[in-house]
């Protein structure tokens, strides 16, 4: 039997939107093991134990701690697999790890997602993890599980990296799977959909309706430099016929009473027929429903028509991701968004009537102070078209992006404590790190400006009415569990998240202090060899020093390098 684990996971005190989710890329690798045969089980540790809070290093854990995981696993299991998302995960995965192998030293231990694609060594020295699943899971799972359960051979399955003989094995990555549409639906009956629901976390905007998250297209065509996407899927958009995507929607509205969808597509919006068809079919059905896009999309498919496509197809706020006003900071960050484009699909937008929503990020490592000028100027203008709501983040280093190895090439980051700190701190008041010239006091208060430039600034009297109007939107949302706009759950979420952080200070840590210290005390020193290691077998390129550089490079050229061999260091 395959025993399947969602870990806890983690939050912190920060105004956001995006939020706790039920595990979509686990349900589809549920669904894949299924249809091969293999007898599985799934332990959600969110689904389980939703209301469960643990003093977590930055924040708190939500859901079964390692122990109580541990404990479920089933007696007759030797094969477990854990997804690993997201960056801020991995020391409780390591923990949650750990514990296994003191209680189950026969179980084989799988691990696949994003962050463990970005560092596969790091990943398979740090937690003595088994296997890694790498990028696109469905299919990979299949042939790796499989082979395990008959003990076969797995040396020469693409996708994988291993640990053999005291060394780390990579496998070259397995082609991408161009037929999406062949791909099993979730398996969402391993989950508690409804402890979900019940506790707010929907993934997007808070709704009053059940939730099941969608994903209508996989990938991204595009090479920003601040993005795993690359890495974890290379620069390629491939879509679902829209009609087998409705399919999915309708199937969910009659098997669960789901009406609220948030897709969690990396780029939704690329091809205007696409997105025409598949508003028409939701059109057509006369389906209730309502979506959306929690991580935002691109402007050039979206038009007067498709924006009115999209409101009467029931989506209810529509979020774009410049990144930033400064031309030139989209400009080195690879960010190919033209603000033509962006205002002209802005004015469709507001238009139709949906609730639109603009994502600027501060801090990148070339920003100074004339570059963060220029998003004031970007945000009045904004202003003007009547967008809705502003989100400003600040930049985190993700693992696996081209960013992120010129600021580990460079010296200027260090994988310990401090770092996975820093991950979660994108949407928080005050960011724990700085990677630009710009102080992260400094960062704050350029945060707080653009806010009040947006918000706030009642020397205009338009201002001054929508400041009223958003202070009476907020607690209208505070009130409500379905909210109609992205700044009435922002706030919500704000609220929540920082009475629980202040609350979990009286409760037992995760792990002891010294416990903790010890974990992270050889992580960079780990990093730092496979990295040189790598980079002296060829297998990778050293950085630019110079951020500014890498909008002159082209990464698929450096991932078909490294993808498509098998090294060992």
């Amino acid at each position: 039997m395959i025993c399947l684990i969602r870990p806890p996971a983690v939050e912190s005190f920060r105004f956001a939107t995006t939020s706790i989710t039920a595990p979509l890329g686990l349900a589809y690798i549920a669904s894949a093991i299924e249809s091969v045969g293999l007898s599985c089980c799934v332990i959600d540790a969110i689904g389980l134990a939703p209301k469960a809070r643990t003093k977590y290093f930055k924040g708190f854990l939500v859901g079964l701690n390692s122990l109580e995981i541990v404990n479920r696993i089933p007696t007759e299991c030797k094969l477990v697999g854990i997804s690993v998302i997201f960056t801020h995960e991995w020391p409780i995965v390591v923990d949650l790890i750990s514990k296994i192998r003191e209680s189950r030293s026969d179980v084989t231990v799988v691990l696949g997602g994003e962050h463990v694609t970005a560092m596969p060594e790091f990943s398979l020295i740090t937690s003595g993890a088994d296997f890694i699943v790498l990028g696109e899971g469905e299919d990979t799972a299949k042939e790796l599980f499989t082979a395990l359960e008959k003990r076969e051979s797995t040396e020469d399955i693409t996708g994988i990296a291993y640990q053999y003989n005291d060394q780390i094995v990579v496998n070259p990555r397995k082609k991408r799977n161009l037929d999406v549409d062949s791909i099993e639906r979730p398996a969402w009956h391993y989950f508690n959909l409804n402890a979900y629901f019940e506790e707010g976390f929907s993934g997007g905007m808070s709704s009053d309706s059940l939730t099941v998250p969608i994903l209508a297209t996989r990938g991204c065509p595009y090479q920003c430099t601040y993005c795993s996407s690359p890495t974890m899927w290379s620069p390629r958009w491939i879509p679902r016929d829209p009609i087998k995507v409705v399919d999915e929607i309708e199937f969910y509205i009659n098997k669960y009473g789901a009406h609220n969808f948030p897709f969690q597509d990396l780029t939704a919006i690329v091809k205007k027929d696409w997105i025409v068809h598949f508003c028409n079919e939701i059109i057509k059905r006369k389906l209730n429903i309502r979506w959306l896009l929690p991580t935002g999309t691109r402007a050039e498919a979206i038009d007067f028509e498709v924006a009115k496509l999209l409101k009467d197809s029931g989506m209810v706020s529509m979020a774009y991701a410049p990144e930033s006003g400064s031309p030139l900071t989209r400009k080195y960050i690879k960010k190919k968004m033209k603000d033509e484009n962006l205002f002209g699909s802005i004015k469709a937008a507001v238009s139709a009537g949906l609730n639109v929503s603009i994502f600027l990020v501060i801090g990148f490592p070339h920003d100074k102070s004339e570059h963060l000028d220029e998003n004031l100027i970007f945000i009045d203008r904004l202003f003007n078209e009547n967008i809705q709501d502003i989100s400003v983040g600040y930049y985190m280093a993700l693992p696996g992006t081209e960013l992120f190895h010129s600021l580990y090439d460079s010296g200027k980051i260090k994988i310990d404590r401090q770092y996975f700190s820093h991950i979660l701190d994108s949407l928080s008041i005050f960011p724990s790190q700085s990677y630009s010239s710009i102080s992260s006091f400094n960062l704050m208060l350029w945060k707080f400006r653009m806010f009040r430039r947006f918000y706030a600034n009642s020397q205009k009297e338009k201002n001054g009415r929508k400041f009223v109007s958003n202070i009476l939107e907020i607690i209208k949302g505070i009130g409500n569990k379905s909210h109609e706009s992205r700044l009435q759950t922002a706030v919500l979420n704000g609220l929540q998240s920082g009475l629980t952080t202040l609350a979990v200070r009286f409760k037992p840590r995760w792990l002891s202090k010294q416990a903790e210290k010890e974990m992270f005390s050889s992580w960079d020193n780990e990093y730092r060899r496979t990295r040189i290691e790598k980079i002296s077998l060829g297998v990778v390129e050293e950085q630019s020093v110079d951020t500014k550089n890498l909008c002159e490079s082209n990464v698929i050229e450096l991932l078909k390098k490294e993808q498509s061999i098998k090294y060992s260091i």
